[in-house]
């Protein structure tokens, strides 16, 4: 009698994700991990199907770890009704909205392990809420997100994007990294397409580094050549023009004025005061001893 409402939580189940960024993308489709990260990982399933918590119990805890350490971003698209347990969608409902709280991917792990536990009925209704209350979260706004029109819009958006891939969706859960199908979805084959996926975006950026060096380089280069001329420009005409031309001008006009000043003086002084001065003085004086000698 008690069975539908028996809802145990794990505390591994709760203390796994600890430590690494929840979000969702513009769809309302749950992320695990930086959303920036190289690699991307999008799974594309169903809490109703068994393979798919197949793929929870032997791939995921190597996900989570990939996400903890920036390799990658987690993105679960969430599907219903391709396992035939009852009551896929109310589980998907509960998934969401737990996230809505912050605990999306707690409560994910949460549903796989009860699908694991109790096959017959693991999604009943009081399951569902027993479960959102033992995770501590506000079961009025749970019920409130159940049935509301984002969340309809993000199963709708999940059912969507698996017709999208058309074909190659043959069903859950079907595992795309950085857009690319990986089939068969086992760990090695997982782990095989994420250290290539990023082995080539590592490849990018080391060929995008050395396009940015010439860059760098002719930039510096250009600094350089639009910089140092003009120093020497400014600089050494400015002093040649400045000091050559006024001191070349004042010695010249400082030394002719010195000639000029000299020349009229000295040469006058010497012709005009001597020459008169001994004729003027001889003359007389022999005059009148020549006459009493005469006499």
């Amino acid at each position: 009698a008690n069975q539908p409402t028996e809802a145990p939580t794990p505390e591994e189940l709760i203390t796994e994700y600890e430590g690494i960024p929840v979000s969702f993308d513009d769809r309302g489709f749950p992320r695990l991990g930086d959303p920036t990260a190289p690699v991307e990982v999008v799974e594309i399933s169903s809490f109703d199907c068994p393979h798919c918590r197949e793929f929870h119990e032997t791939v995921t805890p190597s996900l989570i770890e990939r996400a903890r350490a920036g390799d990658i971003v987690f993105v679960y698209v969430p599907l219903w009704g391709t396992g035939g347990i009852p009551n896929g969608e109310g589980a998907a409902r509960a998934a969401l909205c737990a996230g809505e709280q912050g605990r999306f991917w707690e409560m994910h792990s949460i549903l796989f392990h009860w699908q694991g536990q109790f096959p017959a009925s693991p999604f009943s209704t009081n399951r569902l809420t027993a479960g959102i209350e033992n995770l501590g979260l506000d079961v009025g706004a749970f019920n409130a997100c159940f049935n509301s029109e984002k969340t309809n819009n993000t199963l709708e958006a999940a059912r969507e994007f698996a017709i999208s891939k058309g074909e190659e969706f043959t069903g859950t859960p079907s595992v795309y990294i950085n857009g690319v199908l990986v089939s068969p979805a086992t760990l090695d084959e997982i782990t095989t397409a994420i250290d290539e996926a990023l082995a080539r975006v590592r490849r990018d950026e080391a060929t995008e580094e050395p396009e940015m060096t010439p860059e760098a380089t002719v930039e510096a280069v250009v600094v350089e050549e639009t910089e140092e001329p003009p120093v020497e420009e400014t600089e050494e005409p400015m002093m040649e023009m400045t000091e050559e031309p006024e001191m070349t001008s004042e010695a010249t006009v400082e030394a002719a004025a010195v000639e000029v000043t000299e020349e009229p003086e000295v040469t006058p002084a010497v012709d005009a005061t001597e020459e008169p001065m001994v004729e003027a003085t001889e003359e007389p004086e022999m005059t009148p001893e020549a006459t009493q000698e005469a006499e």
